[in-house]
């Protein structure tokens, strides 16, 4: 090419050793998005979308809650257990045997700018069905969805569609995403919110008022009197209810006596009846210990007896011994039985120990004693 002859347009940058990239911008800075500054300037707006969820059906939640609404948070929970005390954290519980203690967790993901669902390992599974849902009921049998992980496995973050349903246990949940955080009519709540879920546990705490606990005491008071007398008055009521309890139930009925008066004539072995101990006022008006009784002489059998009757016709004679000849050897008057008194049966010492007068309890006291030196 000669000098002075201008170059031809199908000519490269590499021939030429130019790129475009070396341009100089200018001074002017590209103008930011709208939505950009808008965010900055507003205090109350919210990066994700709105994400709310309606209870198609359940056996663990009331009826009368029916919607989640998740307006606030980027996080949800859903589980068996409470949220920890302090957790900033919501969690839906769902109270049942078939949901695990942290069973799923909703998330927005802000690289995806979209909300996700991740099952935590759970051992029944968490079941998400996409596409429109517009079933009235989940009846056990039917098609809950694809399984998100197998049992005891977490599973993957999967992204959450507006009318997906999530089924955890026995609860079915309509999602309800709008970007512009705008509730459609199916998932707004009423003005009081008595059918949205609790995402927080409420405090059980009940505080006594000031007039049950006392006074509250003043600044030149003593604190530590001040907790003495309240003290002092909590156990004096305490003690009150105890003593007039008490009192009602410590009243003695003598059920002997009204034994005694209703059976006079009990036996001896009887319950109520006088005891014959020489303590006893029976036995010491008496002044004499009791005779013993002579036992019957033995009479001969009567003629109707069967024995006598069969003895007879074996050749039994009255006044003749048992036996014939030789073996006639026994006895035709019986043994005479003698009653004896003041004596003690076999294996008692020869000198028995002597009685005090009036005394039962001191007399078997000697008793206990005399055998023990016996065994040694």
């Amino acid at each position: 090419m000669e000098d002075g002859e201008v170059s031809g347009t199908n000519h490269t940058h590499t021939e030429t050793g130019y790129d475009p990239a070396y341009e100089w911008p200018g001074d002017a800075e590209a103008p930011q998005p709208a939505t950009i500054l808008n965010e900055s300037l507003s205090s109350t707006f919210k990066p994700w979308s709105l994400l709310r969820l309606l209870v198609q059906t359940s056996s663990v939640l009331p009826r009368v809650h029916r919607l989640a609404v998740l307006d606030e948070y980027k996080e949800v929970q859903f589980g068996r257990d409470v949220a920890p005390t302090g957790s900033g954290t919501p969690r839906v519980r769902l109270k049942e045997m078939a949901v695990s203690k942290v069973h799923a967790t909703m998330f927005w993901d802000a690289g995806r700018r979209e909300w996700a669902v991740v099952d935590m390992g759970s051992k029944h599974g968490s079941f998400l069905r996409h596409g429109g849902y517009s079933g009235p009921t989940v009846n056990v049998g039917e098609d809950f969805g694809v399984r998100l992980s197998p049992p005891r496995v977490a599973s993957f973050p999967r992204a959450l569609k507006h009318k997906d349903a999530l089924t955890i246990g026995s609860t079915t949940f309509v999602v309800h995403i709008h970007s512009d955080r705008v509730s459609c009519e199916g998932c707004a709540s009423s003005g009081s919110g008595d059918n949205t879920i609790p995402l927080f546990p409420a405090s059980k705490g009940v505080k006594r008022t000031r007039e049950e606990v006392g006074p509250k005491p003043s600044e030149g008071r003593d604190a530590k009197k001040a907790l003495t007398m309240l003290k002092r008055t909590l156990l004096s009521r305490h003690d009150t209810t105890r003593s007039s309890a008490f009192s009602q139930s410590s009243s003695y009925v003598d059920r002997s006596a009204k034994r005694r008066a209703l059976f006079p004539s009990s036996p001896l072995d009887t319950p109520g009846a006088p005891s014959p101990r020489s303590d006893s006022p029976s036995v010491a008006s008496s002044g004499s210990a009791p005779i013993p009784e002579t036992p019957a002489l033995p009479q001969p059998l009567p003629e109707s007896n069967i024995g006598r009757q069969l003895l007879m016709k074996q050749g039994w004679q009255p006044g003749t011994t048992l036996g014939s000849g030789e073996n006639a050897s026994g006895l035709v008057e019986p043994l005479k039985v003698s009653a004896t008194s003041n004596r003690s049966g076999l294996g008692m010492p020869e000198k028995a120990p002597t009685p005090s007068s009036g005394d039962w309890r001191e007399s078997g006291k000697q008793k206990r004693w005399a055998d023990m030196i016996d065994k040694k």
